[in-house]
């Protein structure tokens, strides 16, 4: 398990994804369940579903699709400020919805992939956010650096802050 995870009584780590299509999803329980994590996956498709297994079960990690129904992706993210416990949420998005992971970069999520990204960079994201890092995927790093100069020319201070690291 990486570090900075939250043992569960099964001493595996939890995911939860939301994603609305099925085969996305089922394949990335394979992914996720799979080597290096090894984790167990359970995979919902709307977000009401979503907000109802976190307010019922614990969970180690959040991935959440960007176009979420009925809700958005940062419903479900204040969703997870309001709960007493630290689960970070990690956005996915298809590779056309670029600009809107970017606008969602202030949303309180910690990671941000486009769903085209090679398995490898997602899984290292994936452990670097469970050891409390915030993660852009190298695709969007262009736009990342891009609004964060023009934040910095407009309003002198910095459009991201850092998570808080993982208990």
């Amino acid at each position: 398990m990486p570090k900075g995870s939250t043992p569960t009584a099964s001493g595996r780590l939890r995911i939860l994804v939301l994603e609305s299509h099925s085969l996305v999803g089922a394949a990335l329980g394979q992914l996720l369940g799979g080597s290096p994590l090894g984790a167990a996956v359970e995979t919902v498709v709307d977000c009401d579903t979503a907000m109802a297994r976190l307010g019922a079960s614990d969970y180690d990690l959040v991935l959440c699709e960007l176009s979420v129904s009925p809700k958005t992706a940062t419903t479900l993210v204040a969703r997870l400020g309001s709960l007493e416990r630290d689960v970070p949420l990690v956005l996915l998005s298809a590779a056309e919805e670029e600009p809107l992971l970017l606008d969602a970069l202030t949303s309180g999520a910690t990671g941000f992939f486009t769903k085209d990204c090679p398995p490898e960079e997602f899984l290292d994201g994936l452990t670097s956010v469970l050891r409390g890092h915030y993660i852009v995927s190298k695709k969007l790093m262009p736009g990342v650096v891009a609004r964060l100069a023009s934040a910095k020319k407009g309003a002198g201070r910095p459009a991201l802050k850092p998570p808080a690291a993982r208990k």
